[in-house]
Formats: C-alpha cells, structure tokens, sequence
C-alpha cells in the first residue's frame, strides 16, 4: 500500500499587523502577516487550515498527549501556536507558540508565528527580534521575507 503524502502546505493564514494596538489578534488591517502551518500531516493540521480552530486545537492536543519526542512533538506544536493567534487566545497562544520554539529543529517558520503572535499582541520588538532570526535562519523563505519585510517596511517596530 502507497503512503500518500501531501506537498508543502502553502494555505497560510492572515494577522493584522497592528503592532501598537495590544489585543488585537483578529483584527482587520492594511497589511497582514502571515503564520504558517507545519508542513507535516498531523492531527488537527487540516481542521486550523480550514479555520475550524476548536476541532483542530482538540486533535493537536490529544496528538501532544500520546508522544514525548520532540520531532514528532514540534510539528503540533506549531500547529497549536497558530491556531491559538489566529482564533485570538492570547494566553493558550503564547505558550503554544514558545514551546514550538523550543522544540522546532527548523526553527524558522516557529520563529515567524511566535512574532506574529509578539506583534498582534503589542511587543514590536520582540516582534522584530523574532523574524530577524527567523529571517537569518531561512533567508530563501518568501513568507517569512515578505513578513520581515512588512515590519521594516511599514515602520510597524518602533525604532530604539
């Protein structure tokens, strides 16, 4: 029997980039971040993809409960964290998105959805901090350029 795998998930979802406004999670704006998903075919994945955010978030934790390796733990991890900032669960978010982080191999993309998470949520620098690392680590990755670039761009990080 043929293992059917999917290709590299490109839906993708959109986060106000509303860095000054704390709270702002769900808002419309002018120009939006955007948070990635993992591109492994985990549990939940599909449910956050389609904006079915409660059956997604249940399925990833459920997955989270039955594995303790890292590998198999960073994918849903990531997953969680973008579900949480997309749905605007600030607290469930934060700590979804720093343990993505954590236990990522390929910190990128965890890196770019914790500082959107940092931006929608009133930390511009951290939020900057992020996806500057982010955007060292993964240079040839358009999201996270396109978004590093938003933040420059737009003036959206207060200069120090």
């Amino acid at each position: 029997m043929k293992l059917l795998r999917r290709k590299l998930l490109v839906s993708s979802f959109l986060v106000a980039s509303v860095c000054a406004a704390p709270g702002a999670l769900a808002s419309a704006a002018q120009t939006s971040l955007q948070l990635k998903t993992s591109v492994e075919d985990v549990n939940g994945v599909r449910e956050i993809e389609s904006g079915n955010y409660n059956a997604g978030i249940r399925k990833t934790e459920a997955a989270l409960a039955k594995t303790t390796i890292d590998s198999r733990r960073a994918p849903l991890l990531n997953n969680l964290c973008v579900a949480h900032v997309a749905s605007g669960n600030a607290a469930s978010a934060e700590s979804a998105c720093d343990q993505a982080v954590k236990t990522a191999n390929n910190k990128a993309i965890a890196l770019n959805n914790r500082a959107i998470f940092k931006c929608a949520n009133g930390e511009p620098a951290a939020c900057h901090q992020d996806l500057k690392q982010a955007n060292d680590l993964a240079s040839h990755n358009r999201l996270i350029s396109k978004n590093f670039a938003l933040i420059a761009d737009n003036a959206l990080v207060v200069k120090q």
